[in-house]
């Protein structure tokens, strides 16, 4: 009978490495998960200025951040991914307004800015300053690793600076929107209270102590 107990505890095992053999194959497999990798690079290639700016339009987005990997320590590699992606980011609209454009479809979707606003952009920021915020003080936060604490209040820090290049980059595009600068500048506090990892843990160690 132990035979038989060691021959079914090899057997979890064996497929557990399996499983996270597949998993981080099919990731590292992934152009989403990859450095080197440039979303924006084959976007705005046509010449045509129609299909050139409605390419852009549809791709005019916040930069992607992997919020969901920023929960335990390591997490370097996901925040230089995010940093990669933003960069990536400014140069695609650059890159964009330096090209043709069509301003019919420009003047249109400026229109459909103009009625949005940036009230969803002022929310997100502010949804992530209330995790940052909170860290050490939910349930699952108290036999938590410090450092995954950190991590967590990484990607949200990381999620605001996507807004923020975001909106550096409709100010560019769509000047007339309303209210931008004073979103970026509230983005931009957040930033600057929490610059490295000695000024979360001291916000998290001080929460955990409450």
């Amino acid at each position: 009978m132990l035979v038989a107990m060691n021959r079914i505890v090899l057997l979890v095992i064996g497929q557990l490495l399996w499983i996270t053999t597949v998993y981080g194959q099919a990731r590292s497999a992934n152009p989403k998960f990859d450095v080197a990798a440039n979303p924006y690079e084959k976007i705005i290639q046509d010449t045509m200025a129609g299909k050139r700016t409605a390419k852009f339009l549809i791709n005019f987005k916040q930069p992607e951040v992997l919020n969901d990997y920023f929960i335990s320590s390591p997490c370097a590699d996901y925040a230089q991914l995010s940093n990669t992606r933003i960069a990536q980011f400014n140069e695609f609209v650059d890159r964009f307004l330096n090209g043709s454009i069509d301003g019919k479809q420009m003047a249109k979707a400026e229109a459909e800015f103009n009625k949005r606003g940036v009230l969803a952009q002022k929310a997100e920021i502010e949804k992530h300053a209330g995790l940052i915020e909170k860290q050490g003080t939910f349930t699952t936060d108290a036999n938590a690793p410090i450092e995954n604490l950190i991590c967590r209040a990484k990607g949200s820090l990381q999620s605001i600076k996507s807004v923020i290049s975001y909106l550096v980059a409709v100010k560019k595009v769509f000047p007339t929107v309303q209210g931008v600068d004073a979103v970026i500048q509230d983005g931009e506090k957040i930033l600057a209270a929490y610059p490295d990892n000695k000024s979360l843990m001291a916000l998290i160690k001080q929460n955990k102590s409450q």
